[in-house]
């Protein structure tokens, strides 16, 4: 969450192929990669740094910050493969009183899993330590700890990462620490040490055995009173752990005046003893020699370290890394990759390989925030923001960003090595509209002084599921969202327009990274989507049914007049005991959302115990909160009429007997006008309806309620589609 320690001083998916070096060229349009409409992972809450993974069992999993504001983090499981989620939350169930708890967090998070399917989870807390979890049923319960954890005794942290040591069996055997008997999984934490000795403070390794109860991980200590204690170099990016060796990876920027041996990215690898315990190339025993990393390429144009230098390792065990230049020459900010095979060490890497295009015209001018995942041998996923604009990324130009994503294939020998060749490489613009609009501030903490809008924080990222297709997380801040009044003037001195709906592309067609084509649900717009039967589940994950909140299936029809929402609910008839189902709830909302250009709208039916249904629609609105990065929209709402809504009609039509293969009907007939005006021109993204259950209405949510999360839970969702007039 803060600056890089080595900065040197200084709609559906486009897909266009590329040669050998895009630099300047233009861009020649190639079929192939796809993705679904945008799922929305969480219709209620919102963060910058979103963070996804997928365990063995192909369960999904996202997570990120809401601030330090309010020491919280948002942790979600999927309870439908990954259409839509539900809050994950240590202690008592979520309920619609408090959904997550809010231990001391609030941070960058990570997720990592061990090959049975437990769950790892770090959240850092207001820059001092982090706070770690365990679930190992998905996220019905979780275990945490927050002291010692990596807490106790520590000065300053930032950017915690995960990595887990849990070979399969018939994996080869190079580690010290499993000849010795060690058991796994052996779990390690990686995080920048703010205020500790060295150029950068260094990164801070820990492990454990349980995920919970950590110790150092650190060999080679400086001897006392020869100095200060040794911190390994690797400050701010992501960490690849081998299931080989054990060792353990970490890439970034480093300059001549640090003691490199030429401005440059380098890599810093750590080799486990018996004991587990991290011996890195860069330690002496006496102190530090920054000569002894390893040079993965020279970066005469500027500083690599543009918020991350991120690491990923292919099935084969060749390593990739992928990094942002950092310059005042705003067309020399673009992303690069390279690659090495085990068979070097990892020792010996592919000349760069520029993968933005650099080009206006695509929309790629100017990145940031790069982060790639490896599949099969010599295959991986690159993904960044791009911007429209030749312009400081910083600076408030107008820009419109996007995700671009290059899919890269290299040559492999028989072995799945790299022969040193060339990749291919094959860019594709990911969202299908920008997903945010202006300045992406690059400034960290000092953000706030300078007015910047930090919303997106400092990264987003990629994985891919168990047939290779690729899944991104980012934020889509494009509704531009900002509670009316809550910045003097509304002037956004501190707060910033823009709510970070965290969402998730998820690749449907073209090759995916195990050199297999992908296939699934097109972005062309339906009608209407259906979802299964009973997984409205309280508690919201792990718990029973709640029919009253079952919703089978949205859908939506237009005419002159009236844009017709529909639902089916499995039953609707006796609200009071769906009611009484949740802990604290006094309403059921059904809401059904989409975004028209940058706006959300939706329509909505709120009921209470007497049964006395109210129907309405307009645009959502936001509840903001501050941290230390500022303050941006932490809640979305959809209010009734009394608090920005507008009454439309509606009805509740339900069989004698309903039940999941009978069920009731939902339907709001919504005046266009209150709804933007759609025509048969104009396309709905991503349409969701959603059963809530809540303590008050939903305009009338408070900041200090937002601030103690008592909003909506979500308790039913389906997820996503595009629609459009025929």
């Amino acid at each position: 969450m803060v600056r890089p320690k080595f900065a040197l001083a200084l709609g559906s998916a486009v897909v266009l192929a590329t040669g050998a070096s895009v630099s300047g060229l233009p861009a020649v349009a190639a079929p192939g990669i796809a993705f679904s409409p945008p799922v929305v992972v969480d219709p209620i809450h919102t963060n910058g740094e979103p963070d996804i993974g997928i365990d063995p069992q192909g369960r999904v999993f996202v997570s990120g910050p809401t601030g330090t504001g309010t020491q919280r983090s948002t942790w979600f499981g999927s309870v439908d493969k990954g259409q839509t989620f539900r809050v994950i939350s240590p202690g008592p169930p979520p309920s619609a009183i408090v959904g997550l708890i809010d231990p001391p967090g609030g941070g960058d998070t990570d997720i990592n899993f061990d090959r049975s399917g437990k769950q790892y989870f770090i959240d850092l807390y207001a820059l001092t330590c982090n706070r770690t979890a365990t679930t190992t049923d998905g996220g019905a319960t979780v275990s945490q700890s927050i002291y010692p954890a990596g807490c106790a005794g520590v000065p300053g942290a930032d950017r915690p990462w995960l990595a887990v040591y849990d070979p399969a069996p018939g994996t080869p055997n190079q580690s010290a620490y499993r000849a010795a008997g060690g058991p796994t999984p052996l779990i390690y934490a990686a995080y920048n040490n703010l205020v500790g000795p060295g150029p950068n403070g260094g990164t801070q390794w820990i492990m454990s055995l349980d995920g919970l109860n950590y110790v150092n991980a650190t060999g080679d200590e400086v001897p006392p009173g020869a100095g200060a204690v040794y911190s390994p170099f690797g400050a701010d990016g992501y960490p690849v752990i081998d299931q080989v060796t054990g060792k353990v990876f970490q890439a970034a920027g480093c300059r001549t005046s640090n003691g490199c041996t030429s401005n440059g990215i380098y890599l810093n690898i750590g080799t486990p003893d018996a004991t587990g315990t991290l011996h890195f190339l860069d330690a002496t025993g006496s102190g530090q020699d920054l000569t002894r990393l390893i040079k993965i390429a020279d970066t005469p144009t500027g500083s690599p370290d543009t918020l991350f230098s991120v690491l990923s390792m292919d099935s084969a065990r060749n390593l990739y890394v992928v990094w942002c230049i950092s310059a005042n020459d705003w067309t020399k900010r673009q992303v690069f990759v390279s690659a090495a095979s085990a068979a070097s060490g990892w020792s010996t890497w592919t000349p760069p390989r520029q993968v933005s295009d650099a080009s206006t015209g695509t929309g790629d001018a100017v990145n940031v925030f790069p982060w790639i995942k490896a599949g099969g041998p010599g295959r991986a996923d690159a993904v960044w923001y791009g911007s429209d604009k030749s312009v400081d990324p910083s600076s408030q130009s107008g820009q419109k960003w996007n995700v671009f994503m290059s899919q890269l294939v290299y040559p492999t020998n028989a072995t799945g090595g790299l022969t040193g060749a060339a990749p291919s490489t094959r860019l594709v613009k990911v969202t299908p509209h920008p997903m945010h609009y202006d300045d992406i501030c690059l400034q960290g903490t000092g953000c706030i002084s300078s007015q910047g809008n930090r919303n997106l924080a400092d990264f987003f990222a990629i994985t891919i599921d168990a047939r290779g297709a690729a899944q991104i997380v980012y934020d889509d801040t494009s509704n531009g969202l900002v509670q009316p009044g809550f910045t003097p003037g509304d002037q956004q001195l501190v707060d910033h327009a823009g709510a970070g709906v965290i969402t998730i592309a998820r690749q449907s067609a073209g090759p995916g990274l195990f050199g297999t084509n992908i296939s699934g649900p097109s972005n062309s717009p339906v009608t209407g989507l259906s979802d299964v039967s009973g997984d409205a589940l309280y508690p919201v994950i792990g718990g029973l049914n709640v029919p009253g909140m079952d919703i089978l299936s949205s859908q939506l029809s237009l005419s002159s007049r009236t844009l017709t929402v529909t639902a089916k609910v499995a039953d609707l008839t006796n609200p009071a005991a769906t009611i009484a189902r949740v802990p604290g709830a006094a309403f059921v909302q059904y809401v059904i959302r989409w975004q028209m250009g940058d706006i959300i709208y939706y329509a909505e039916m709120e009921n209470t115990a007497l049964n006395q249904p109210s129907f309405f629609a307009g645009k959502a609105q936001s509840v903001d909160l501050c941290s230390v990065s500022a303050c941006f929209p932490h809640i979305i709402t959809y209010p009734e009429p009394a608090f920005g809504g507008t009454s439309e009609t509606g009805s509740v039509s339900c069989p004698a007997s309903p039940s999941a293969s009978n069920p009731c009907t939902l339907t709001i007939t919504v005046q266009v006008a209150d709804v933007g005006g759609p025509t048969g021109s104009n396309l709905l993204e991503e349409v969701g309806g959603y059963a809530f259950a809540s303590a008050h209405e939903q305009g009338a949510l408070t900041n200090a309620q937002a601030e103690a999360d008592n909003v909506p839970l979500e308790i039913d969702g389906v997820c996503c589609y595009n629609f459009r007039a025929k």
